[in-house]
């Protein structure tokens, strides 16, 4: 069985800052697709793009317990927290 690579806890905050800030880019895309009158598909593709960044900016956070700690438990699986955000 393969063992999981453990991160610090600042490697864990930058890989969750630097989602939030990608996340953060496509909504000022959207803000500017919307100003420029763009295509309502090419619109929706973006949001759907942003709301499965979200859900894994999610899945980050509870698969490395970076902010969800809990106490005795194993790791979530992320096949579940996959699941649970509705993502492929």
């Amino acid at each position: 069985m393969a063992q999981k690579k453990t991160i610090s806890k600042k490697e864990a905050h930058d890989k969750i800052l630097k989602r939030i800030a990608r996340i953060e880019g496509q909504l000022s895309g959207i803000k500017r697709m919307v100003l420029e009158e763009r295509e309502c598909i090419d619109i929706i593709q973006q949001i759907t793009a942003i709301r499965q960044a979200t859900a894994m900016l999610g899945i980050e956070l509870l698969k490395d317990e970076f902010i969800c700690k809990r106490k005795d438990q194993e790791e979530i699986d992320e096949k579940y927290l996959k699941t649970l955000f509705k993502i492929q």
